[in-house]
């Protein structure tokens, strides 16, 4: 395993700060009434455990399986015969059919993407595994809090998606900024020739 990056602190802030944006954006727009099986059947599943059980499924045993199965399996596999972002949208897309309603796959394949790269870059399966418990995480304390009153209000909606998003962003640019160069990850050209 590549040794540990201090910018790989990070991840976890990017995981809360991704998952905030995500999530108040889908609530304000209302894609839940527009794919309700996600409220109606999924939700209830979800968060049916106690909070403490919750963020130790949901925020560290989840994202360790899901990450080794499509982020060090899937994308590392189609890196061999696609290049980065084709295989980052490749293991993404069959990230957000695994999660089996519209609703989650609009979500996690935005997600899986994100995950994709911060793998990709640092090349270490831990940075992808933090960035994905945070956001899981996030997700869980926040059903359990009654803060439904403060998301009330369409500017503090805006405003929480705007900041949120903007952080996201800047620690995105910073990775990309601050990356090293091509990963050493298999990657092939997007349509191999015999010669590759």
């Amino acid at each position: 395993m590549k040794k540990i990056e201090k910018k790989m602190l990070l991840c976890p802030l990017l995981g809360v700060f991704l998952a905030m944006s995500l999530n108040i954006l889908i609530a304000t727009i209302n894609l839940d009434r527009i794919f309700p099986s996600y409220s109606t059947e999924m939700k209830p599943w979800l968060f049916r455990l106690p909070l403490l059980t919750g963020l130790i499924v949901y925020g560290v045993l989840a994202p360790i399986v899901e990450e080794l199965i499509f982020r060090w399996l899937f994308f590392r596999k189609l890196c061999v015969y696609f290049i980065a972002p084709a295989a980052g949208v490749g293991s993404a897309f069959i990230f957000g059919i695994y999660h089996g309603n519209a609703l989650q796959f609009i979500y996690a394949f935005i997600f899986g993407m994100i995950l994709a790269y911060v793998y990709w870059r640092f090349e270490n399966i831990l940075s992808s595994i933090m960035v994905h418990g945070a956001a899981n995480a996030y997700v869980y304390i926040m059903y359990f809090l009654p803060v439904s009153g403060v998301f009330s209000s369409m500017g503090i909606r805006i405003l929480l998606i705007l900041a949120s998003g903007v952080v996201s962003i800047l620690i995105m640019m910073y990775f990309i900024s601050t990356s090293p160069g091509r990963s050493v990850l298999p990657e092939k050209p997007f349509f191999p020739t015999k010669n590759t």
